[in-house]
This record gives C-alpha cells, structure tokens and sequence, in this order.
C-alpha cells in the first residue's frame, strides 16, 4: 500500500507541471489563433468590401435609371409612335414597363428590402396608372388619346409615383453612403 501511495505521488509530480504547460501552452495558442482569425476576418470583410461597394453603388444607379425609364413623361415619349392604337399603346407601354424591372431584378441583392419593396410599388402603380387611363377612354381612341390621358391622370396626383420612389432610394442611398 505505501509502495502504490509513493507511486501514486511520483505521477501527480510528474503529472501537475505537465498539466500546468499544457494549460499554458493551450491558452497560448488559442489566444494567439483567435487574434489572427480575428485579424483574418477583418481582412476579409475589407477585400468584401472592396468587391460588394462598387456592385451596391452600381445597383443605386440601375434602379435611379429604372426609375427615370419608367416615369411616365419618358415612358410615354419613348414608347409612342404615330398612328398607333391606344390598346397597343398600353401593350407596349407595360410591356416596357415589365421588361425594366426583369432587367433589373438582380439588384435587389444590393439595396435594402424596403428599397426593393419601394421599387415594385412603383412599378405596380405605374400599370395602375397605365391601365386606368386606359380604362377611362373610349373604344375607338388612339395611342395619342391614352398619353394626354396619363398625362391629365399625372396632374391630378401631388406627386407621381416615380418621383416618391426616387426620393426614397436618394435617401437611402445618402444614409447607406
């Protein structure tokens, strides 16, 4: 029995400072990898930054001119050719419209939820427009007739859709920015 309890005291003084080291050491050594995983993320999250801002300042672009494009005084003015007929006008007229916005979809990755949110709005409430105008004229109309009738639709308004949509994406851009 003695000769276990001295063998037993042999191993914890061999085993207590090898304990300590290794406690040591493992401190150590986490500490010195936390810091440069930390140091390593923050370099990462630089060279994102590089990448993803150029792509974010580009997509607050796209959208500004979607947006423009499909405001009704350039949409009208692009979309318009003489003699055509108010339906095919409102065809192409939203067709123009849904092409934009297909176009630009991608840029949702970019730009805040409500800015994206803000900018299907404005895209629903100018084929509202559209169609409402639409809806007001008579059977026998030309494209011409559907034009002064989204123009007469637009003066009624206080402010038309595509310009609360840029004020919108204007300020979120400066708060981002």
């Amino acid at each position: 029995m003695v000769e276990s309890f001295a063998f037993f005291l042999d191993f914890i003084k061999y085993l207590l400072p090898a304990l300590v080291i290794f406690l040591v050491v493992y401190y150590q050594q986490k500490a010195f990898f936390d810091d440069k995983y930390q140091k390593r993320m923050i370099d990462l999250r630089r060279e994102q930054d590089k990448t993803i801002l150029p792509l974010k300042l580009q997509a607050y672009e796209r959208l500004i001119l979607f947006i423009e494009r499909i405001s009704p005084e350039s949409l009208v003015m692009r979309i318009h050719q003489p003699g055509i007929s108010a339906s095919q006008l409102k065809i192409e007229l939203i067709a123009s419209i849904n092409q934009e916005f297909a176009h630009n979809i991608s840029q949702q990755l970019y730009v805040s939820s409500q800015c994206w949110q803000m900018i299907r709005i404005v895209k629903e409430e100018m084929i509202n427009l559209i169609n409402t105008s639409y809806a007001n004229l008579g059977p026998n109309c030309v494209g011409i007739d559907l034009s002064k009738a989204i123009f007469e639709e637009i003066m009624k308004m206080e402010e038309t859709p595509t310009h609360k949509a840029l004020d919108f994406v204007k300020k979120e851009f400066d708060l981002i920015f």
